[in-house]
């Protein structure tokens, strides 16, 4: 009964630690024609999340693609279960993203609606989400 007990208070604090272990970012982008949102829960260096893209009419449902990866200092490689859900860069093989306190930079791929050049690799800023 004792060894028992002894397995029981074990297996437990294994799991408190696993969930404590974990944290959970939301990040947001308003872009000129959707709207695009990354949330992913990082345990230790791993991390699973999605990147949803909506429209901003509140009638039309999100996309949402599935993504794993893993984090090194503040910056996160970035799998995707199928396809990338933006444009990368000609060439890129490897995506990464770089984590701050209050921001999420993603390297993307797009028209230059500035200096009307063409497509321009660029770097999209995500906001930390709000809170509720």
């Amino acid at each position: 009964m004792r060894k028992l007990l002894i397995a029981v208070i074990f297996s437990l604090s294994v799991a408190l630690g696993s969930v404590a272990a974990q944290r959970d970012y939301c990040f947001k982008n308003g872009g000129l024609k959707v709207q695009q949102t990354i949330s992913f829960t990082l345990t230790g260096n791993g991390l699973e999340g999605t990147f949803d893209v909506s429209g901003y009419d509140g009638n039309a449902s999100a996309d949402e693609f599935a993504f794993t990866g893993t984090k090194q200092g503040q910056v996160l490689t970035i799998k995707f279960t199928g396809k990338v859900p933006y444009n990368v860069a000609p060439g890129t093989r490897t995506i990464r993203w770089t984590l701050g306190e209050k921001s999420l930079t993603v390297p993307m791929f797009g028209k230059d609606y500035n200096g009307h050049r063409g497509y321009i690799s660029y770097t999209a800023t995500f906001e930390r989400c709000k809170e509720i």
